[in-house]
């Protein structure tokens, strides 16, 4: 059954002016930044973020609380992958039973639940994890609990959030790391991989091979009625998209931003019902990589050019001819190790059957992801509201499938809220052309 049928089959009408309004999706998907780390100090009114009370113990120290003042970039890169946000997020309230905060703490497969998430487990982690590299000096520890003002340091990002909708409930799909959430948003599940790809994987995917999932991808659903654009700024290896390591979608069907500008102002039209966009990755060679010169917000690398590509993409598409029947969503795939307050809550899992042996911990996907920033924009949206709906990548899909009469991939896409109630009667004409 078509998630449009799901979803509005008692309001087909309501449906129908929807579908009349939103006629092209844009994603751009940043990496690596919780919510409270981008918006916590923030000062928007009406989000949910850390108060004073939010803190996380250290082992020998004092513990760390919440507050202002985030280094960009930072020192070193905050460790992510699975082993990593398991002990960030389960690290037991009892200081005097302590894991090795290098190893998990109740290892969750093999019939083990995910332990109880108390978001404990940040500062220590950050101190002891060399799985990005080198850990950081004792006095830089306390920055994995630091929030950038948003308003200086990503100020495209902030003047969209501000004039625009801010959901405060979007959660990474898995509690883990860049690609396998990055899958989600793609086919609302990563086929089991709850790790990073090793290299030879990568290659593979990225090479003669590709990544599959059971029952296809967005793209394979859309046949053909979308398009992939990347920057293709910075080191060589940094740009190319990670979405073409998926079967079905090739190098060859990706474009420039500068290819998204020529395109959404040609004269015949812009064709694509769906646009995914990537950041460059920056230089992603060496052990540990660098990630300088992307524009992806990697935290070793900083904010400006991540921000700079929000403020491009919003510009194109703002002054271009399909502005007023578009959707654009600005999110971050992970946390990337930083801070978040608000405890992730249960997922439901895909429930496919992942055509090749993926998974690496026993995780069953019936746990959300740490929280990250989300910003939807069209002039269908109203200004300045907080969305606490929750969210994951997988919304992303199920928002497609409802626009354009689509069924779902997964049960995870089946149960993800859309982004249509958001969708009001009346377009605005107070969008801003230009951001600072």
């Amino acid at each position: 059954m078509n998630q449009s049928d799901v979803r509005y089959g008692q309001a087909p009408q309501q449906l129908a002016a929807i579908q009349e309004r939103i006629k092209h999706v844009f994603v751009l998907m940043l990496e690596n930044r919780s919510f409270d780390h981008m918006f916590g100090c923030s000062k928007i009114p009406g989000i949910q973020i850390a108060d004073v009370e939010s803190s996380n113990p250290w082992v020998g120290h004092s513990s760390v609380q919440f507050s202002a003042g985030a280094p960009d970039p930072m020192s070193t890169d905050p460790g992510h992958e699975f082993l990593d946000v398991l002990y960030q997020l389960t690290r037991p309230v009892d200081q005097s039973v302590l894991p090795d905060p290098k190893h998990p703490c109740g290892l969750p497969g093999n019939g083990q639940p995910y332990p109880p998430r108390t978001n404990l487990g940040f500062v220590e982690n950050y101190a002891t994890t060399t799985t990005e590299g080198p850990v950081p000096d004792p006095a830089r520890v306390p920055d994995i609990m630091k929030g950038i003002d948003t308003a200086k340091q990503a100020p495209a990002l902030y003047t969209l959030a501000t004039q625009f909708v801010l959901c405060d409930h979007w959660f990474s799909s898995l509690p883990g790391p860049t690609w396998p959430n990055r899958y989600f948003v793609h086919g609302a599940s990563s086929s089991g991989l709850d790790d990073s790809p090793t290299p030879h994987q990568v290659g593979l995917w990225e090479g003669i091979g590709y990544f599959r999932y059971q029952n296809g991808s967005i793209f394979d659903q859309l046949e053909g009625k979308w398009r992939v654009y990347h920057d293709d700024s910075g080191p060589l290896l940094g740009r190319f998209p990670q979405v073409t390591s998926i079967e079905n979608v090739h190098y060859l069907d990706t474009g420039s931003i500068e290819h998204l500008e020529e395109d959404l102002n040609d004269d015949d039209g812009y064709p694509h019902a769906y646009t995914f966009i990537e950041p460059s990755y920056g230089e992603v060679r060496g052990t540990p990589a660098t990630y300088e010169g992307g524009s992806s917000q990697h935290p070793k690398d900083g904010l400006k050019a991540g921000d700079d590509l929000v403020r491009r993409v919003y510009q194109l598409i703002r002054q271009s001819k399909v502005w007023d029947n578009s959707l654009l969503v600005i999110t971050n795939d992970e946390h990337g190790g930083f801070y978040d307050s608000v405890k992730p809550g249960t997922a439901i899992p895909p429930g496919d059957m992942p055509p090749d042996p993926l998974n690496q911990h026993g995780f069953d996907f019936s746990v959300l992801g740490v929280r990250v920033p989300a910003v939807i924009v069209s002039p269908w949206v109203q200004k300045g509201i907080v969305d606490h709906t929750e969210y994951d990548h997988s919304s992303v899909p199920a928002t497609l499938q409802t626009l354009f009469n689509l069924p779902a991939l997964t049960a995870r896409d089946a149960a993800a809220k859309d982004l249509l109630h958001l969708i009001q009667d009346e377009a605005r004409i107070d969008c801003p052309l230009t951001l600072p």
